[in-house]
């Protein structure tokens, strides 16, 4: 039987609507593409730093295959799609031991925090000390 796919009519507005949108099946892809989906959702540096082509080889797709998946997801460039995935990393940052996370309504900290690529496919936390 063939697989209905379904893309969603708008964006996800974060990390967590994003796989909610996927385990809720409001939108379903192709084998390939949910190839994709699966890889950058278990490593979303891949999407927040990853070139396309990077992020193609990583996934074994082509690189028509990584855009679909960004079209999938409501997005038309895959610029648009990174924000969310660089946002989750930010978001992962603020909430590690020993980062300064407050108890505060927002949950983050004074602290600035940023990620470094210090080669395609490779992510380093550079922290600053205050």
């Amino acid at each position: 039987m063939p697989q209905h796919i379904r893309s969603l009519s708008s964006p996800p507005a974060s990390f967590e609507e994003l796989k909610s949108a996927i385990a809720s099946r409001h939108v379903t892809f192709s084998l390939r593409v949910e190839n994709v989906a699966k890889r950058v959702l278990a490593k979303p540096e891949l999407m927040a730093f990853g070139s396309t082509t990077s992020i193609a080889d990583d996934c074994g797709v082509s690189v028509s295959t990584v855009m679909r998946f960004v079209a999938h997801i409501g997005f038309h460039e895959i610029a648009q799609a990174r924000a969310i995935f660089r946002n989750e990393l930010r978001r992962r940052l603020s909430v590690l031991p020993g980062s300064g996370t407050k108890n505060g309504s927002d949950g983050v900290d004074a602290r600035r925090h940023s990620l470094v690529r210090s080669s395609p496919g490779s992510v380093v936390y550079a922290g600053s000390e205050d």
